[in-house]
């Protein structure tokens, strides 16, 4: 309880000081209208990203376990339309690029840092040691994979890649969704 105390407490902090402001109107339709310059990132890079999502999910998804009953019936509520392809998997670390360009604009959003504690590839979500049984976690990224499952695997990367490089991770509304699915508990 001693380390557990500590914890909740910076918890709570850095969530009172991280009140995100919700898109706007206007930021929401400028994500369907991307402006040149994110185009043409997105143009350059989205072949390797592509690449590398599905090398990652081809790797992991038969190292995985499959959902349980309760993540199951989870994943079926918020839109996961087949729940016996999605595998768990928990590592110490997350993969990461190799491409030295692709790797630098994943870490710029966050990926690989020792906070992220969930991230989804297709069908298989992954998770660090430390939050292997955090439900809220785990329905974050079943929310992901029902994002997925309704716009199409390459059309969500797409707009992920949008969202991240306009938006940021905190405004995305993709990881906001995300979020406020979560909550409605496993």
């Amino acid at each position: 309880m001693r380390i557990l105390f500590p914890f909740i407490v910076f918890s709570l902090a850095v969530s009172a000081c991280m009140i995100v402001t919700r898109p706007t109107d206007q930021e929401l339709l400028a994500l369907d209208n991307p402006p040149p310059a994110v185009l043409e990132k997105l143009e350059r890079l989205f072949p390797r990203v592509l690449s590398w999502y599905e090398q990652v999910e081809a790797e992991l998804l038969p190292k995985g376990r499959p959902l349980s009953p309760r993540e199951t019936d989870f994943a079926i509520r918020i839109g996961v339309k087949e729940p016996d392809r999605v595998r768990i998997v928990v590592l110490d670390d997350f993969p990461l690029p190799s491409d030295p360009e692709l790797r630098k604009e994943v870490e710029r959003i966050g990926m690989g840092s020792k906070n992220e504690g969930g991230r989804t590839n297709g069908h298989v979500i992954m998770l660090k040691t430390w939050a292997a049984e955090d439900d809220s976690i785990i329905s974050h990224e079943l929310v992901h994979v029902a994002q997925q499952d309704r716009l199409g695997r390459e059309p969500f990367i797409r707009r992920y890649m949008v969202e991240m490089e306009m938006m940021g991770y905190a405004r995305s509304p993709l990881e906001l969704e995300a979020y406020a699915k979560q909550s409605s508990s496993l």
